[in-house]
C-alpha cells in the first residue's frame, strides 16, 4: 500500500507542470464559473485559488519552499475571506495585495529554478514557460490593482468591472493587443502598462531563443 503511494506520488509530481498550468488557466476563468455555477463568487474564488496554490507548491523540491508557499497561500486565502466578510476594509485589502504579489512571485522564482535545471525539452520544458508567462500576468494584475488603490482615477475603466478587470488588463498588455476598452490614465499606470509591454515581448524572445538552444544542442548529441 505505501509503495503504491509512492508511485501513485512520483506519477503526479511528473504532471506537476501540467497540474500547476492547468489551475492556473482555471484560476483566470474565475469569472466563468461565477456566472455560470449556482456557488457564491466567495466560494469559487477560494476554490480556485486554492487549487493554484497547491499545484504550484508541487513546482518546489525542497522543503522550505514548500512550507513558504504553504504560509503565504495560507495568509492570502485569510485575507480573501476577510476581504469578502470586510469589502471596504482597506488595510485587508492591501493585505491580500501583498500576500498575493509574494506569492505569485515565490511561484515565479521556483518555476525558473526548476526550469534552469533541464538540460533537454521535453514535455516539462514545453509547459513551464506557458505557465510563467501565466503567472507573469497575474503579477502585473496584481500591480495595476495595487496603483489602481492608491489613485482611484489611474485607469479608464469598463461599467460593471470588478478586480478581474486588472488581470484582464495585465494579459491584454503583455500580450499588447489593446482592445482600447481599458486606458491608463495616469503616469505610474501608464508606466507599469509600458513595462509589462516591453517584458511580455522580451519573454516572448528570450523562450523562442531558449527553446532553440535547447533543440540544437539536444540534436547534436
Amino acid at each position: 500500500m505505501k509503495l503504491q503511494s509512492i508511485i501513485n506520488w512520483k506519477k503526479i509530481i511528473k504532471y506537476k507542470y501540467l497540474i500547476a498550468l492547468v489551475a492556473a488557466f482555471n484560476f483566470l476563468l474565475t469569472p466563468v464559473h461565477v456566472a455560470f455555477s449556482s456557488f457564491s463568487a466567495s466560494y469559487v474564488v477560494v476554490i480556485n485559488y486554492t487549487l493554484v496554490i497547491l499545484s504550484s507548491s508541487l513546482l518546489a523540491t525542497k522543503k522550505i519552499a514548500k512550507l513558504t508557499t504553504y504560509i503565504i497561500g495560507f495568509l492570502t486565502l485569510l485575507a480573501i475571506w476577510l476581504e469578502f466578510a470586510n469589502a471596504n476594509s482597506e488595510s485587508i485589502l492591501i493585505c491580500r495585495l501583498v500576500f498575493s504579489f509574494v506569492l505569485f512571485a515565490c511561484f515565479s522564482v521556483i518555476l525558473i529554478r526548476q526550469l534552469l535545471k533541464i538540460k533537454e525539452i521535453s514535455l516539462q520544458f514545453i509547459l513551464g514557460p506557458l505557465l510563467g508567462f501565466l503567472y507573469l500576468g497575474i503579477l502585473g494584475g496584481i500591480l495595476f490593482e495595487a496603483i489602481n488603490f492608491l489613485n482611484p482615477n489611474s485607469f479608464q475603466l469598463i461599467e460593471g468591472f470588478s478586480g478581474f478587470s486588472f488581470y484582464y488588463f495585465s494579459f491584454i498588455s503583455i500580450t499588447t493587443v489593446g482592445y482600447g476598452d481599458i486606458t491608463p490614465l495616469t503616469a505610474p499606470a501608464q508606466s507599469l502598462t509600458l513595462v509589462m509591454n516591453i517584458i511580455g515581448q522580451f519573454y516572448l524572445a528570450i523562450v523562442i531563443g531558449v527553446f532553440v538552444g535547447k533543440y540544437i544542442n539536444t540534436k547534436s548529441k
